[in-house]
């Protein structure tokens, strides 16, 4: 289902992907400073595992940390936990924009909860419409991550957001295991 209603097919992209493997998402919208506001982070899941309903490898577990942040767990099919990444929601629009902190900066996605589902999708700026979405912004093409569109404010980065979430394909909801 895509929530927003767009017939496009995009390749969905889960949280798990965003947080623990950007080099999947083949590019993406990214900043060298963090561009949301940890101070009006907000907390639309409940802790727990979630998952997509029929693939046991597509998991990940989720705990609200003291500062606000989302700490994210990759949760393997036997059971095991991987590295922990970091998360930081803020509002955006009719959803959520995310961010993950990288060794590089940030990368951002987008996510809206209808219910007890979680849809989620990615940028990815070797897709035109994404690239566009980002240039609309004055987004830079970053050559040191082929692919990927650096922001610099945070106006641009939540227009730009707001502009990809109405064309994107958020996949399979994810739901609490």
């Amino acid at each position: 289902m895509n929530p927003a209603g767009a017939a496009r097919t995009r390749r969905p992209v889960a949280l798990v992907a965003l947080v623990l493997a950007a080099a999947l998402l083949g590019g993406c919208y990214v900043s060298g400073d963090l561009l949301l506001d940890p101070s009006a982070a907000v907390h639309p899941l409940a802790d727990g595992i979630y998952g997509r309903q029929g693939d046991p490898g597509d998991r990940f577990k989720l705990s609200l940390e003291p500062d606000g942040w989302y700490a994210v767990e990759r949760v393997d099919p036997s059971g095991v936990l991987g590295q922990t990444e970091r998360v930081l929601v803020n509002p955006s629009g009719d959803g959520f924009a995310l961010a993950d902190e990288t060794p590089d900066g940030f990368r951002y996605a987008f996510a809206r909860v209808a219910g007890q589902r979680l849809y989620l999708a990615a940028p990815d700026c070797a897709d035109p419409l994404d690239r566009d979405d980002a240039e609309d912004q004055d987004a830079l093409s970053d050559d040191d991550a082929p692919g990927a569109c650096r922001f610099k404010s945070r106006a641009a980065l939540s227009a730009a957001l707001t502009a990809f979430a109405a064309h994107a394909d958020f996949g399979a909801p994810f739901v609490r295991l």
